[in-house]
């Protein structure tokens, strides 16, 4: 019984790396949206560096996270990892820098 737990928490912490590395591709491919849509000569490049800034903050963030889940995960924490990579995508929602 004790390692069907572990067996299913095991899973569910692929599931939520996955899920986070999925997030960090999302964001790399919206900076790369933003950097290669944006061309036009009366766009300068602080304009599309400003709007492409959040994304980058936040893929940065996402990035670190993943990192220490993963490090958990090698430990075998699986709960934490879990907590940590639903706290994270709960939390990107009000990640903002301010602007200048």
């Amino acid at each position: 019984m004790i390692d069907s737990k572990q067996n299913q928490l095991k899973k569910g912490a692929k599931v939520s790396l996955v899920i986070l590395l999925c997030s960090i591709v999302g964001q790399f491919i919206s900076i790369y949206q933003t950097s290669h849509q944006l061309v036009t000569p009366l766009i300068s490049e602080n304009t599309i560096w400003e709007v492409s800034k959040q994304f980058v903050f936040t893929a940065f963030v996402f990035t670190l996270t993943c990192l220490v889940a993963l490090i958990l995960y090698f430990f075998d924490k699986f709960l934490w990892v879990i907590i940590l990579v639903v706290l994270t995508l709960i939390t990107s929602r009000f990640l903002f820098l301010p602007t200048s």
